[in-house]
């Protein structure tokens, strides 16, 4: 507060002795109530249409390149609540429009071209104004440009490591500091008679690096101008971009408008009961999201807010999936299954061999064993003799059972000499072996 020279000193003493007497809890509701009352700057000024497109007219414009009616809100970014940018859909035009109880337009760029860039995504990144991709008549734009301010001229953008065979931007959208994206490649591989299979590329752009990463790439058939594909996003004429939702509108004719809401991370674009209740917005009446809520304004100013999942799922499009369930797998479940065989294979390859080195080595020890028996056959030995001399007497008793009639098996199939067992003379209860 500026406090004149010439205030009597006993009322500034006054003022601040009052100051200073103020009960502390009145200061904090009234913080509070100033704090509630700043909250409500979340509401979008009022955009009188009307008088923008009155001064948009002064400058010769023509009229059918600005499509204004169909396409001012698919065409304006946010810089703050009371400064939007608008860059009419399919031009290089640029205006920073102030908003307030009366607009004020200005026009800051110096390009008169139009004609290459519609259905572009149009969004701000760091303060710096960003077009992304692109369809002209008979063309298409793949790339990146942005808004030099100081030149009044829009340039483009090096993106790293982006495919220079990119041809059209198919769909796009924002979500933090990354572009999702599917795109076109120039392609020679044939397809049917009637149609060219044509390459695509879903990945990232990240605009901290703009860098792209490439996610997945497939073949599919695709005409060669409009929007007749299931893969296509048209971003429609009303579009507001929040962090991760955004909401479309699409003229239908007889001044209605269809909303539909796209979830950014699920990459779904959804028509919802709630949002067909909704009828065209003018600037006066908004619709607009925060957070996961959507907030819709209407021509008296009341606000009405309801959950992004609200109402009934009338139709879905589930482009992310689409676009995934495209991807040919057959390569890479040929190399899979290839990795499993080979794998196999080697596994029965080391235990075959692992087994003729045991198989080896059991013949060998039997060579010797066979060696020890010929040294003193003919002959009868008692089952602990013979048990020592194949040296498996240290192994408990149904082993020792076990191996010793492998061993003498074995001995008596190679035919070199032949072990059978005898009743003791002593006990016909027990057994010797004899050895011929």
């Amino acid at each position: 507060m500026r406090i004149h020279h010439k205030t009597p000193t006993f009322l500034i003493n006054y003022f601040y002795l009052y100051l200073g007497m103020l009960n502390k809890k009145l200061l904090s509701l009234f913080f509070l109530f100033f704090g509630i009352f700043s909250g409500l700057s979340n509401n979008p000024n009022v955009i009188d249409t009307l008088e923008i497109h009155n001064q948009i007219k002064l400058f010769g414009i023509n009229e059918e390149v600005l499509n204004f009616k169909l396409t001012f809100f698919s065409s304006i970014v946010f810089k703050n609540d009371s400064t939007i940018f608008y860059n009419p859909n399919g031009t290089l035009h640029l205006f920073k429009i102030h908003l307030g109880d009366k607009p004020k337009v200005s026009k800051i760029s110096t390009s008169v071209y139009s004609g290459h860039n519609f259905n572009r995504l149009l969004f701000t990144n760091n303060d710096i104004i960003y077009s992304f991709g692109g369809i002209g008549l008979f063309n298409s734009f793949p790339g990146l440009i942005y808004f030099d301010f100081a030149l009044g001229e829009w340039l483009k953008k090096e993106i790293k490591n982006y495919p220079n065979n990119a041809k059209k931007i198919i769909s796009s959208w924002k979500i933090g500091n990354k572009i999702k994206f599917l795109f076109s490649r120039y392609s020679e591989v044939k397809g049917n008679e009637s149609n060219e299979l044509t390459d695509f590329s879903f990945g990232e752009l990240d605009l901290s690096k703009f860098e792209f990463i490439e996610h997945f790439t497939f073949k599919d058939s695709y005409p060669e101008f409009g929007y007749d594909s299931e893969m296509d996003f048209n971003r429609g004429g009303y579009f507001y971009d929040a962090d991760f939702y955004s909401i479309h509108g699409y003229d239908k004719g007889n001044d209605r408008v269809e909303y539909l809401i796209f979830d950014k991370i699920k990459g779904t674009l959804n028509r919802t009961s709630i949002l067909d209740a909704i009828g065209r917005v003018n600037g006066v009446s908004y619709l607009y999201i925060k957070d996961s809520s959507i907030y819709h304004r209407d021509l008296d100013g009341n606000i009405e807010s309801f959950d992004i999942n609200s109402g009934s799922i009338i139709h879905s499009r589930p482009l992310y999936e689409l676009y995934k369930s495209k991807v040919n797998n057959t390569l890479f479940y040929f190399i899979v299954t290839s990795t499993i065989v080979i794998l196999c294979s080697l596994f029965l390859f080391f235990i075959r061999r692992k087994k003729k080195e045991l198989s080896n080595n059991s013949l060998q020890n039997l060579l010797v064993l066979e060696k020890k028996f010929l040294t003193i056959k003919p002959t009868t030995i008692s089952k602990e003799e013979l048990d020592k001399l194949i040296e498996i007497s240290h192994y408990s008793y149904e082993t020792i059972k076990t191996r010793r009639s492998l061993i003498i098996n074995q001995i008596n199939r190679n035919g070199n000499l032949k072990i059978e067992r005898v009743r003791k003379e002593s006990d016909k209860r027990f057994y010797d072996y004899k050895i011929n």
